[in-house]
């Protein structure tokens, strides 16, 4: 297995965790993206000048679509079926960005390309087949996981000057059957990105010259997608190497963007920005200190996940380490709000067909609503209740009540309904949380001096106000991207189609993304060790080290030195998977089998995993390799390191070469 051969290695360094980066050494420039499950947004800081600039993009007038200049572009792909009627189909990728107002037959949209990274790494199970694992898109339709992937990683190109403005070719690219490695010819959007405070030239010299990446991950989300988020990274030529490229928690961004300013009196190149902003000042942002300081509580409540942190806040922020977080993530935010305007207001007691439970209101119940999100997805109907939910969740805050008809239904949806069956069991379920949280971090309510919100749900006022009351000494920090043009609200609409456009108004910068790109300022937030090794590599390690006899913990330590690994950073890791954890990703989690096919959750490559222990552990000597078994496991390994561009089975030396004094 020669993918197998080239990762096997006779040592590792810990002392080359963290190295110099060999490539452009003289760059100051890092480029912060926060892909959401919604949309993208990326900043550029320049550590040299202590300068953030936030990225838009811009499309030619020729676009149906184009609207003006936007800070944030759909995280969606357009992709059309070809061949359907042939022994193999094949789906092929169209577009992505912004889709059109109108899909022609045969086509049809991706969107929540963030959701199926998590599930898996790509890999096919047979010389000529599909990607697996096959997500089941809708009811009647599967796609590859390779799919999401690359619409992510076009997606990602659009901030690669050397791929900018080329339009998809008038067939596009088949990705179902194509080698992952062959790179070559990969459509990108007809999009062009700019930034706030660069001219176009000084914006391309930067992007070709990065010193790193810096990306955002949901607490607590496995290495396959912090794998994933990197493949496509390095496939759409952001940087060069998988060392330049680093993950930290949403979280954690979301509070270094509320330490960041928003004004700066510099001078503008492009009067467009202006209109993107809704008016403000559009310039680079200046890094200054916070005036906040002591217990912090951040939330950041999106479309996929709610991210909470506790921290508490050194007079010195660059003192801040990422031991200081207490980070928690929860499985429920603005999609699985939509589904319980849906389930409680607009389709109450409907299951679709479906002989499955609905999901709670508030609560995740992650099988349920990824049957349900199918089944919403399989009908023109299910859309256009999604699209509804989304506009109730935008209007109603604001008036008392809204009228809408869908074909020859009609509702009139109640402000006091939607608090009641859809807000107080979100918010009490968010309480419940922030309990737990709490009581993990050993703090109180009473000893946090500021909330911080952001994200669309973040924006909510009724988030703000249990928020004062749960904490009676805190200020709350609330970022309005709920907002949207005021005149609508008077309006009684008593059509959908009649609101749609009207609350397309432009959002505002990526302040997450700013955040991400000025980790630079912070460099003992970046957790080294948890990216320097991947749960796959410990298992590997751990299968090259064991045999047949019995050892201690201690032993199997040592012997794990010996080959170079730093147990010290990781050894609670090391425990977890001797006692039976296998690594996150290496089969999907249980909860995820209702995204896959039915095809893909028969997987023999799976089954044949989880059906015997790796390991076997003796209470009091110890534990010992189940070397049969070690042999399907390695293989298995094998096929996904072998078409992966990263060295999945070895460790990642991180270029995280940043002075820790440069802004004392």
């Amino acid at each position: 297995m020669a993918g197998t051969q080239q990762q096997d290695s006779a040592g590792h360094s810990a002392a080359g965790a963290i190295g110099p980066s060999r490539e452009r050494r003289n760059s100051s420039w890092y480029l912060g993206i926060d892909f959401g499950s919604s949309g993208l947004s990326a900043a550029l800081f320049d550590r040299q000048a202590g300068q953030l600039h936030p990225i838009y993009w811009e499309a030619p007038q020729a676009e149906a679509w184009a609207a003006g200049p936007s800070f944030r572009i759909p995280s969606a792909a357009v992709l059309a079926e070809t061949a359907s009627g042939s022994p193999a189909p094949q789906v092929t990728v169209k577009s992505v960005g912004f889709p059109p107002l109108a899909l022609p037959a045969g086509e049809f949209l991706l969107q929540n390309l963030k959701l199926p990274l998590k599930v898996g790494i790509p890999y096919q199970r047979e010389t000529a087949g599909m990607y697996e694992p096959l997500l089941q898109w809708s009811p009647l339709q599967a796609v590859s996981i390779a799919l999401p992937l690359q619409g992510v990683r076009a997606l990602l190109a659009t901030l690669n000057p050397t791929k900018q403005g080329q339009k998809f070719a008038g067939s596009g690219e088949v990705l179902d059957s194509a080698p992952r490695t062959n790179f070559a010819g990969l459509p990108v959007s007809n999009l062009i990105c700019r930034a706030s405070g660069l001219t176009p030239e000084t914006l391309d010299a930067a992007l070709l010259d990065l010193r790193g990446v810096i990306l955002g991950t949901p607490a607590g989300w496995s290495d396959v997608y912090m794998f994933n988020l990197r493949e496509a990274v390095l496939g759409a030529s952001l940087v060069a190497s998988a060392s330049q490229i680093f993950v930290v928690e949403d979280a954690i961004a979301t509070l270094l963007a509320a330490v960041t300013p928003v004004t700066n009196g510099m001078e503008v190149e492009s009067s467009a920005v202006d209109s993107a902003k809704g008016g403000e000042e559009a310039a680079p942002l200046s890094v200054n200190a916070s005036s906040f300081s002591g217990g912090t509580l951040i939330l950041n409540a999106g479309a996929a996940t709610v991210e909470l942190a506790l921290v508490e806040l050194p007079a010195n922020l660059q003192d801040l380490t990422r031991a200081d977080f207490t980070c928690h993530s929860f499985a429920f935010a603005g999609d699985a709000f939509d589904q319980d305007i849906i389930c409680q207001l607009l389709a109450k007691n409907e299951t679709w067909g479906m002989s499955i439970d609905l999901p709670r209101p508030g609560h995740p119940d992650l099988p349920n609503r990824y049957q349900l999100q199918q089944r919403l997805q399989g009908s023109a109907f299910g859309l256009q209740l999604l699209e509804a939910a989304r506009q109730i969740k935008v209007i109603l805050p604001h008036q008392k009540s809204f009228a809408l008809d869908i074909g020859k239904q009609h509702w009139d949806v109640k402000r006091k309904d939607l608090e009641s069956l859809v807000l107080v069991p979100f918010v009490q379920q968010l309480n419940r949380e922030l309990n737990a949280l709490l009581s993990r971090a050993g703090m109180s309510p009473v000893g946090i001096n500021q909330a911080i919100c952001a994200g669309g749900m973040g924006a909510w006022p009724a988030i703000a106000r249990w928020l004062r009351q749960k904490l009676p000494n805190a200020i709350v920090v609330q970022d309005q991207e709920l907002e949207v043009d005021r005149d609508i609200f008077e309006i009684d609409n008593s059509a959908l189609n009649s609101v749609s456009q009207s609350t397309n108004s432009p959002p505002k910068f990526g302040r997450v993304a700013c955040g991400l790109a000025s980790l630079a300022l912070y460099p003992h937030i970046l957790d080294v060790s948890q990216q320097q090794y991947s749960d796959f590599f410990l298992l590997w390690e751990l299968m090259k080290v064991l045999g047949g006899e019995t050892l201690s913990f201690q032993e199997i330590l040592q012997l794990l030195e010996r080959q170079g690994v730093n147990t010290r950073t990781c050894e609670p890791r090391i425990l977890r998977i001797l006692e039976g954890s296998l690594p996150a990703g290496l089969v999907p989690a249980e909860e995820d089998f209702m995204l896959l096919a039915e095809e893909s959750r028969q997987n023999p490559d799976w089954e044949a995993i989880l059906a015997e222990p790796l390991f076997f552990e003796d209470v009091s000597r110890g534990y010992r390799l189940n070397l049969e078994h070690a042999s399907v496991v390695r293989e298995y390994l094998g096929k996904l390191a072998s078409s992966s561009q990263q060295k999945l089975l070895e460790p990642l030396t991180i270029a995280w070469d940043v002075r820790t004094d440069t802004y004392r």
